[in-house]
């Protein structure tokens, strides 16, 4: 229908019923606008202000009484470019605005493949350099499967030049292949298959069925952050 339609592109229920009445009938009296609408006479004139305010109704007074009719409907085109206009003028700041909001979140992800993607797309933009920290997961939660997962990511880790400091227990003493990682270990207990990268925090529970939380948030990355950093600087290396 007409009024779905023009729904959709921005006028409330009304307007539209309105709108294309008036369309229909031409220039009217109040008292037909209602009878054809059903629109209360109580409402009727809250809508055509509204319709005039959009430069989508006139009217013209004829013997002290006023004849309302629906201007052409090539008036739509030029109000909503008008909208886009004024859209595009005040985008940039309610884009800085998204950017400097304190904006908190967190998804599942689940399955190896999910997890991968997860961990890929967080990088897909970093520059070299940045800070990746780990807190590593316990070999015994290790299988080939789940080595093939990590290597794969280092691999893209290493394609960012990415500062990765990883830091183990010590009890799970292991020579490190990937040479471009920072390893340090620590006889803390250490919250295992935890990553902080920017303000994200990567909670992994890698068993047959892995699981990964992200945490989009910049009060908790950084709380996570500076508790990392704080015991790489008394690790072991």
């Amino acid at each position: 229908m007409l009024e779905e339609s023009l729904q959709e592109i921005g006028l409330n229920r009304r307007e539209s019923i309105c709108y294309v009445a008036l369309l229909e009938i031409g220039s009217s009296k109040v008292g037909n606008i209602v009878k054809k609408t059903e629109i209360p006479s109580s409402k009727i004139y809250e809508i055509l202000d509204k319709l005039m305010r959009r430069g989508l109704v006139s009217y013209v007074i004829k013997n002290n009484v006023k004849w309302y009719q629906a201007v052409s409907p090539n008036s739509l085109i030029s109000y909503f470019e008008e909208k886009k206009k004024k859209l595009e003028q005040i985008l940039p700041e309610l884009l800085l605005k998204q950017k400097f909001s304190k904006h908190q979140n967190v998804e599942l992800y689940e399955g190896q493949k999910a997890i991968f993607t997860l961990f890929t797309n967080i990088i897909a933009d970093a520059k070299s350099k940045e800070l990746y920290l780990v807190f590593s997961m316990n070999e015994e939660n290790k299988s080939p499967q789940t080595n093939l997962f990590f290597k794969n990511l280092a691999v893209r880790r290493k394609e960012k030049k990415l500062d990765v400091r990883l830091l183990k227990n010590i009890k799970h003493y292991t020579k490190e292949k990937h040479t471009k990682v920072k390893l340090r270990y620590t006889t803390f207990n250490l919250p295992q298959g935890t990553t902080i990268f920017r303000n994200y925090v990567i909670l992994l529970s890698w068993t047959e069925s892995p699981v990964a939380i992200k945490i989009e948030s910049e009060i908790i990355a950084n709380q996570q952050r500076e508790f990392f950093l704080d015991l790489w600087k008394q690790a072991k290396h």
